[in-house]
């Protein structure tokens, strides 16, 4: 009799746990595909920052540095299209993350309404 009870409340508790197992792995996933992106950008502008800094320190006259300037402006247009595309990555990133739970939380949903017994319709008096 013990052993039953136990064993039915235990599949009971793995029921309403499971969606929060599947939620965090979903989560987890996510929180590690986002570190990723952030510090591969956080290298790239790293990189970029380093490659100003070695140019600007090699300025040894006013031909150099009329040199530099004028690549200035190739590199904010760099700068500015990393920044675009960063921006695409991180708003897809958090769209697929949406979806994810989205998903799951129509799915916990549809096992609900299995689980929910339907009443008998009201006849009209």
């Amino acid at each position: 009799m013990y052993e039953e009870m136990f064993t039915k409340n235990f599949a009971q508790a793995e029921n309403f746990i499971e969606p929060i197992v599947k939620a965090n792995k979903v989560a987890l996933t996510n929180l590690e595909k986002l570190i990723n992106f952030q510090m591969s950008a956080m290298q790239s502008y790293v990189d970029l920052g380093m490659e100003q800094l070695r140019a600007a320190s090699e300025i040894n006259g006013p031909q150099a540095l009329q040199t530099y300037m004028s690549k200035q402006v190739e590199t904010s247009n760099v700068l500015r299209q990393k920044l675009l595309d960063d921006t695409k990555a991180l708003v897809d990133l958090g769209n697929g993350f949406k979806d994810e739970f989205a998903k799951l939380a129509e799915d916990n949903v549809k096992e609900l309404v299995k689980a929910v017994p339907k009443a008998p319709a009201k006849k009209a008096a």
